[in-house]
C-alpha cells in the first residue's frame, strides 16, 4: 500500500468477497494507489475485522474481534470506518466499485456494469461456480441496497478466456450433456492474465505477444496466450483442473470422485477432499510454500511435495510452448509463490528438458516490479512480474464508469 495523502479525489473501492470473508481496497482514482485495505473475516461465524490506512501520512493498522453476522452488517462497517478514519468523506467520493466475480459464462466477454439484467446473468451461472458467485452476487446487492447512486463493476474471472478456440475449451464427452449443462473450459484468474499480457505488451513494446504465463499461488494456474489472446489454460469447467495447488488437487483421473462416492463418501466430503483438503495440505499437512521449503530434506515427504508440484508446472509448460508453436516472447511467473520465490522457479525450469531453459544462479529475492531472471543461454526469456488483479479492476471501474 503506498504512501500517500488523502484527497478530494474520487476514490474506487474493490471487493473480493468469499463464504465468509470480504476483502477490500481503496484506490484513488487520480493516481492508482491504494489508499487503504483490509478485510472481514469469519462472517456468520464470529467476526474480525482489520483496516489499514493513512493517518499524516503514517500507515495505521486498526484490527479487533467484532461480531459480524452478515454480509450487509459487514459492508456497513467498511463504509464507516472508510469515513471514521479519513478515508473517504462520504460516500459520494466514489466513482464505482469493482467487483471480482469468478464465474461468467461466454455471456460476459468484458467487464461488465452491474444492472438488474446483468445481475440476472451472474445468478444463472451459480450453478456452475455455487461457492464463489453466490456471495459475490449477495455482496453486490448489499452495495446496491446501501449505496444505490454509487455504480458496480463486475470483472470476471472468466472473461478473458472466451476467446480459447473449441479444440482447447472442448471436453471430449456427450455432447447433448455438455450443451444442457453448459460444460466446456472457462477457465479461472483472467483478471491476472488480463493484467500480465498488458503490461508484457508495454515492457516488450510489442502490439501482440505469446506467453507462457505461470499463475502461482495458493490457488493456481498456467495460460498460453497467443496474439495477445487467450488460447488456452489449466483451470477447466471449475478451478479444480489443472496444476497441484495449495489444497486442491488438480488434475486427477475423474473415476477417483466415482470410486470414493462408491466407497460410501458423500458428494460434500468427496468436492471438500479434492478441493480443501488435497494438494500441499493433502501431502505435508500445510500448504503455506515458506514452512515447506524450510523442512525440506533431501528425500523427505516435504521435498517429494516439491517435486511433484513443480513437476505439473513443468509439463504445462512443455504443453503450451507447443501449444504457440515455439513461438514465445516469454515464461512469466507471477502470483505469491511465483513473485517470491525463485527456488521453485529453478525447480520448475531444471525439469523441462525438451528445450535450454536457463535461470540466473545469482539472483535474489529482491526486485521490484518485474525483472528477466533468464540467462542468454535461455531459449526463451524467463521474466517474475508482480501481478496486480485489483489495479485492473480499479481501471475497469473507472473505464466504465464514463460510458
Amino acid at each position: 500500500m503506498s504512501n500517500v495523502n488523502i484527497s478530494k479525489d474520487k476514490k474506487i473501492l474493490i471487493i473480493n468477497a468469499g463464504s465468509s470473508s470480504i476483502k477490500f481496497k481503496v484506490f484513488n482514482q487520480k493516481n492508482f494507489k491504494v489508499i487503504s485495505s483490509g478485510i472481514c473475516e469469519r462472517i456468520g461465524i464470529s467476526g474480525h475485522f482489520t483496516i489499514k490506512y493513512y493517518k499524516n501520512s503514517k500507515l495505521e493498522i486498526y484490527s479487533k474481534d467484532i461480531d459480524l453476522p452478515n454480509y450487509e452488517v459487514s459492508i456497513k462497517l467498511v463504509i464507516d470506518s472508510l469515513i471514521k478514519y479519513g478515508v473517504i468523506k462520504n460516500i459520494n467520493e466514489f466513482v464505482g466499485i469493482g467487483h471480482r466475480i469468478v464465474q461468467g459464462g461466454d455471456t460476459f466477454k468484458d467487464s461488465a456494469i452491474i444492472d438488474a439484467k446483468s445481475a440476472k446473468q451472474i445468478e444463472k451461472f451459480i450453478r456452475l461456480a455455487p461457492l464463489h458467485n453466490k456471495p459475490e452476487l449477495d455482496v453486490i446487492n448489499v452495495f446496491r441496497k446501501l449505496l444505490p447512486k454509487v455504480k458496480n463493476v463486475a470483472a470476471f474471472d472468466t472473461s478473458f478466456h472466451t476467446t480459447i478456440p473449441k479444440i482447447n475449451h472442448t471436453y471430449p464427452i456427450n455432447v447433448e450433456v455438455a450443451k444442457k449443462h453448459e460444460i466446456k473450459r472457462y477457465g479461472a484468474h483472467g483478471t491476472s492474465y488480463k493484467y500480465i499480457n498488458q503490461e508484457m505488451q508495454k515492457i516488450l513494446k510489442k502490439k501482440n505477444v505469446n506467453l507462457v504465463v505461470c499463475h502461482i499461488g495458493n490457488g493456481a494456474s498456467i495460460c498460453a496466450i497467443k496474439d495477445s489472446k487467450s488460447y488456452n489454460t489449466s483451470m477447466g469447467l471449475t478451478p479444480l483442473e489443472g496444476l497441484m495447488m495449495g489444497t486442491r488437487c488438480g488434475d486427477i483421473d475423474p473415476s477417483i470422485i466415482i470410486y470414493l462416492i462408491q466407497q460410501g463418501m458423500n458428494v460434500n466430503e468427496v468436492n471438500d477432499v479434492v478441493n480443501k483438503k488435497s494438494g500441499l495440505l493433502g501431502m505435508v499437512k500445510t500448504n503455506d510454500m515458506r514452512d515447506i521449503l524450510q523442512k525440506i530434506k533431501k528425500g523427505n515427504q516435504y521435498d517429494f511435495a516439491v517435486e511433484l508440484y513443480t513437476k505439473r508446472i513443468a509439463d504445462y509448460i512443455i504443453k503450451y510452448v507447443n501449444d504457440l508453436n515455439n513461438k514465445v516472447d516469454g515464461i512469466i511467473f507471477t502470483a505469491g509463490v511465483a513473485e517470491n520465490n525463485l527456488v521453485i522457479i529453478k525447480k520448475v525450469i531444471e525439469k523441462i528438458n525438451l528445450f535450454k531453459l536457463d535461470i540466473n544462479s545469482k539472483l535474489d529475492n529482491k526486485y521490484d516490479f518485474y525483472r528477466l531472471i533468464s540467462t542468454p543461454k535461455s531459449k526463451f526469456k524467463i521474466y517474475q512480474l508482480r501481478t496486480d488483479e485489483e489495479l485492473m479492476i480499479a481501471k475497469d471501474v473507472v473505464r466504465l464508469s464514463k460510458k
